[in-house]
């Protein structure tokens, strides 16, 4: 039988607390606690715990932020990376110097450093950073987005090329990355009441695809 190769992207938010099953957990989470108890009171722990017990398989990636929970699992893949953040006002030009490229900053600043480019661009740096097992934050700059001359525009890190996918969901910025021998469209799972993926793009992007949702443009 051949291999069957998918990519789960589970995700809740802190409505889904109330489904934790402590009783449920496995046994690395079960370590985890007797070393830090005081992690089963927040509702980042229980959030994501409830959505590894309700997708039944191993997880491959897993974050958290502000009682939002996002999961990957799925089969047939190489690393595998995910991250969510919530969306916050910050320097992002103070921020942009110590963890982007030149060209990532350039790209930043003729958006006028509007929040959802800046946190579309670092979920999918953090993601990146988990999926190649490199160090945060001192590779942050050498990972993330690279553009062709075409305008198209793509995902590296180890010097590697890899598939991925960036979206917003709320006020949450989420992204996914992961190696994989053709592309694929993750399944996407949402419990509660956390909002649907929005403002989907997946790389690698063309410069249509990601000029898209690149900024919000007035008017």
């Amino acid at each position: 039988m051949p291999h069957h190769t998918f990519l789960q992207l589970w995700l809740a938010g802190a409505d889904s607390a109330a489904c934790y099953q402590p009783q449920a957990l496995d046994d690395g989470d079960r370590r985890r606690l007797q070393q830090h108890p005081k992690l089963e009171q927040r509702a980042d722990w229980q959030v994501s715990r409830c959505l590894k017990q309700q997708a039944a398989l191993p997880a491959l990636s897993l974050s958290h932020s502000r009682g939002a929970a996002l999961l990957a699992c799925g089969s047939g893949l190489g690393a595998v990376g995910v991250d969510i953040e919530y969306l916050n006002p910050r320097d992002f030009a103070g921020l942009a110097e110590w963890c982007c490229s030149e060209q990532e900053q350039q790209w930043l600043a003729q958006g006028g450093w509007q929040a959802e480019p800046y946190y579309r661009l670092w979920c999918l740096k953090e993601a990146l950073i988990k999926a190649a097992g490199l160090a945060f934050p001192a590779d942050l700059p050498q990972t993330g987005l690279r553009w062709r001359a075409d305008g198209s525009v793509y995902l590296y890190a180890v010097e590697q090329e890899w598939h991925g996918v960036s979206a917003r969901c709320g006020d949450w910025m989420l992204a996914a990355v992961w190696q994989s021998a053709t592309p694929l469209q993750p399944q996407w799972h949402c419990t509660g009441e956390f909002p649907q993926p929005d403002k989907l793009i997946f790389f690698p992007a063309t410069a249509e695809g990601f000029n898209r949702f690149s900024y919000r443009h007035s008017g």
